[in-house]
């Protein structure tokens, strides 16, 4: 079966997005439209963030005396690079082409770093997120590859946008394929086709190697697990992304019912950019206004890449398109709430019908009981007169004879 045959692709208004329909009650629908686990890396995540778990404390304790600081500095860094080689490179650069112009030297250092976020090749990640911000227009949402509203019920679409959308394989599609195949860099290409050897060359083979040559093999033990805590960490980095921010948080886009969340500030800035992003997506920042200057340090990284001359041509909304973004976001929610005091005075003239309503039908039960009973007399007296009239009628009959004789 194709999702497409069973699944609604109707377009959403622009001007009020809302949650669409869930498509799903339970995880165990997803079978019926062609997923399947993927084993390999449902295996991977489960035994990885176990692993993390019961090793991290563990190796403190066992560490060789100072190789502590080393194993948490490289932790955090993981994490850190990982968070902006992503949100830097991955997302903004790449998936939204918040530049005109990329050099050769940042493609070649972000793609060596984004091995560290171990979230699948840059050319697989930007073209599952270019699926996601294309649902905004068609409205296919069941395309949605880390979707919050298939379910109907939060923690299921929490779970799912959050983590359970990797333990799956995706059903095929010609949007996906069209992302895959879109031009793109040589060396992106490059490190799609080799990505396993070189994330186990980071992830793995680079910190062991560092942790034997600082503390021999219990050292290389203790960096591994370090490594391990700094991926796992920047899987939730990105991840809350997917779901924290796109379930709770204010002020609803344009074009899509996704919102902004000012409290997760970990993957440097994206928990802060979902309306103005989601109605904009090509800006090179993260959001409009004050909020966009104070909570967004990857619009920084981008600034610094242009003053080396290592992007040009950053993309942005201009005073204009935020103005009027903005204009018609204010023309909305006022809308919505003259429309909210209208609805509360229909609400009121409902419940007073519904009175009158309950009422009116409470006195046609009795009309009815009381019909009911009416008829029952009726049809009691017709059977008394009925019996007085027989017996009348015997006791004329009996005179009768009696004079005859």
């Amino acid at each position: 079966m194709n999702m497409t045959d069973c699944l609604p692709t109707t377009r959403q208004h622009a001007q009020t997005p809302t949650a669409p329909t869930p498509l799903f009650s339970r995880f165990s629908d997803l079978a019926s439209v062609g997923f399947s686990i993927d084993w390999g890396i449902a295996s991977f995540l489960v035994i990885s963030h176990c692993l993390v778990l019961v090793l991290t404390p563990l190796a403190y304790v066992v560490a060789p005396a100072g190789l502590w600081k080393v194993m948490l500095s490289w932790t955090l860094l993981h994490a850190l690079i990982a968070a902006i080689a992503t949100t830097a490179y991955s997302h903004r650069l790449i998936a939204h082409r918040a530049a005109k112009d990329i050099r050769l030297p940042t493609h070649i250092v972000f793609l060596g770093l984004q091995l560290f976020a171990l979230q699948g090749s840059v050319r697989r990640w930007s073209a599952q997120h270019v699926i996601h911000h294309a649902v905004d227009k068609t409205g296919q949402h069941h395309l949605d590859p880390y979707s919050t509203t298939w379910f109907d019920t939060g923690w299921r679409n929490f779970l799912w946008s959050h983590m359970l959308t990797y333990f799956f394989n995706h059903p095929p599609s010609r949007e996906f394929d069209a992302a895959m195949n879109a031009k793109m860099h040589p060396a992106i290409i490059w490190q799609d086709k080799h990505y396993l050897p070189l994330l186990i060359l980071a992830n793995f083979a680079l910190p062991i190697a560092l942790g034997i040559g600082l503390a021999g093999w219990l050292g290389g033990f203790c960096m591994l697990v370090a490594s391990s805590a700094g991926y796992v960490l920047a899987h939730h980095n990105t991840w809350t992304v997917n779901s924290v921010t796109h379930l709770w948080g204010f002020k609803k886009g344009l074009i899509s019912s996704a919102k902004n969340n000012y409290i997760w500030l970990g993957p440097l800035g994206e928990g802060n950019h979902h309306a103005d992003h989601h109605d904009h997506p090509k800006d090179f920042r993260n959001g409009f206004g004050w909020s966009g200057w104070v909570l967004d340090p990857t619009r920084y990284v981008i600034l610094s890449l242009r003053a080396l001359g290592l992007v040009k041509g950053l993309n942005r909304a201009s005073r204009w398109q935020e103005a009027h973004i903005i204009t018609r976001r204010k023309v909305r929610d006022t809308q919505a709430k003259s429309q909210s005091v209208v609805w509360q005075r229909w609400e009121e003239k409902l419940a007073l019908l519904g009175d009158e309503w309950l009422a009116a039908a409470q006195t046609w039960d009795q009309f009815k009981l009381e019909k009911i009973q009416l008829s029952q007399q009726i049809r009691q007296a017709g059977a008394d007169r009925m019996a007085a009239a027989r017996e009348r009628m015997g006791d004329t009959q009996e005179d009768f004879m009696r004079d005859l004789q």
